[in-house]
């Protein structure tokens, strides 16, 4: 049923709000995987969500249902009293009229969504096949799976703001086994477009089994200080960590890293980063969900800190404009979007060329447990590869990477040129720090 968003405005300016707003969304996915060639999962799923707020005596409620009726605006608008009634925190409470712009594009592809889901599953049996004719060392091949999605939203407030948005994505993704003698190391690839065409099935089905294979015959360095190159998908995985310190109320509360050091280094002048959500990818959005809009922008720029990023609320009480970072929740708060770190001019083979000695970090495990994002301190396993003579040589697991984030971008010496767009929402390419700390035998 579709929801009369009509009424619910004027049911919340018959009631007093000072003004309010309605989200909606709508998603609806095809999910499939097989094992041994054989279907062993196939969802099909379509689900709505609502999320309404409103400021009734100066107050902030909230509400959210996912089921929609005649009477869903009078019990949006009784449950936002409700909610609002209960806030004893005196914090600005604040609907956004709108900005004067928006980048608005079109990135919807229905050909995503268009094709038959059988065609999608022999695809699957295909990739499944290749994936152990690769190599005679692939054991098993765990699982090949392919998703489909449609989302829209939108946006909507008593100030007459309209927002509104549609994607259609999609990705295939495997986990393989290969085995050499009693050792198995396991590998995982996944892939995700808003265009059929740029799926190369024999491309991935190489990628995951190399993946697995190059693991084998992994061992432990010797433990001190390395050159170390960190992978996209880890610098990713320490990048985002860092940059969860621009959260102007972790700033606020005096518990970020960054307290005082707005357009100060926080890095290497070799670093610079920028949130960009605005490119034509899986992550493209153009306004957060308080309806702000997003726009290209530094957050470090040749190593000083530009900006940090701000709601609406904590916006207000630094008296600056809002950032577009608004991630409406149980709580309204600052989440990064999509980033970029820009490349540099090196291939990753002429990065390392000149390392006689260094230690190539490809996986990072424990992210949660081993970081302390606030202290910027972290103990993460890990896997790799030795550097010996520039070139790189033998696999290493069951080590562990320590340091401090601080130190880790405060000490890059190299930036590579080998992009990769992560699902982290991060694209980043190699990067070489001077020193790190690898703990092994």
């Amino acid at each position: 049923m579709r929801f009369n968003e009509k009424k619910f405005f004027e049911l919340a300016l018959a009631n007093k709000f000072e003004a309010a707003d309605v989200s909606f969304s709508h998603s609806k996915s095809t999910s499939c995987s097989i094992f041994h060639r054989e279907v062993d999962s196939l969802t099909v799923s379509d689900s709505y969500s609502l999320t309404a707020r409103g400021i009734y005596n100066g107050k902030f409620g909230t509400v959210a249902v996912s089921k929609i009726d005649k009477d869903t605006p009078q019990f949006l608008v009784d449950s936002i009293i409700r909610s609002a009634s209960l806030v004893e925190t005196n914090n600005p409470s604040i609907i956004y009229k709108g900005s004067e712009k928006y980048h608005k594009k079109n990135v919807f592809n229905k050909e995503v969504i268009s094709s038959d889901i059988n065609e999608k599953i022999e695809l699957l049996k295909k990739i499944e096949d290749k994936i152990r004719a690769y190599d005679k060392r692939i054991s098993e091949v765990a699982t090949v799976g392919y998703d489909e999605s449609f989302d829209e939203s939108s946006l909507s407030n008593s100030y007459g703001l309209k927002l509104k948005s549609k994607m259609a994505s999609y990705a295939f993704y495997a986990e393989v086994a290969a085995k050499e003698g009693d050792e198995v190391k396991t590998g995982f690839k996944v892939f995700v477009s808003l265009d059929p065409k740029e799926f190369d099935m024999d491309k991935f089905a190489e990628e995951v089994a190399k993946d697995a294979i190059n693991k084998l015959g992994g061992t432990q360095c010797k433990s001190k200080k390395y050159p170390t190159v960190l992978k996209p998908n880890c610098v990713s995985a320490l990048l985002r960590a860092y940059l969860s310190n621009l959260d102007a109320e972790e700033v606020q509360k005096q518990s970020s890293l960054f307290i005082g050091k707005l357009h100060q280094p926080v890095a290497s002048k070799k670093l610079t980063v920028i949130e960009n959500n605005l490119e034509k990818n899986v992550f493209y959005s153009y306004y957060d969900d308080e309806g702000v809009a997003m726009n290209k922008k530094f957050l470090i720029k040749k190593g000083n800190l530009e900006t940090y990023i701000y709601t609406l609320e904590t916006a207000a009480k630094d008296g600056v404009e809002p950032t577009g970072n608004g991630v409406v929740g149980a709580k309204v708060k600052a989440g990064l979007g999509c980033i970029y770190v820009k490349p540099g001019k090196k291939s990753f083979n002429e990065m390392i060329s000149p390392i006689k000695e260094g230690v190539y970090i490809t996986e990072l495990e424990g992210l949660h447990a081993g970081m302390n994002a606030k202290s910027g301190n972290f103990s993460l396993q890990a896997q790799g590869f030795m550097i010996r003579d520039g070139k790189l040589a033998e696999p290493l697991s069951l080590i562990t990477v320590a340091g401090n984030l601080v130190e880790v971008f405060n000490s890059i010496k190299e930036i590579a040129n080998d992009v990769s767009l992560e699902m982290s929402q991060t694209s980043s390419p190699s990067i070489l720090i001077k020193k790190l700390a690898i703990s092994g035998k």
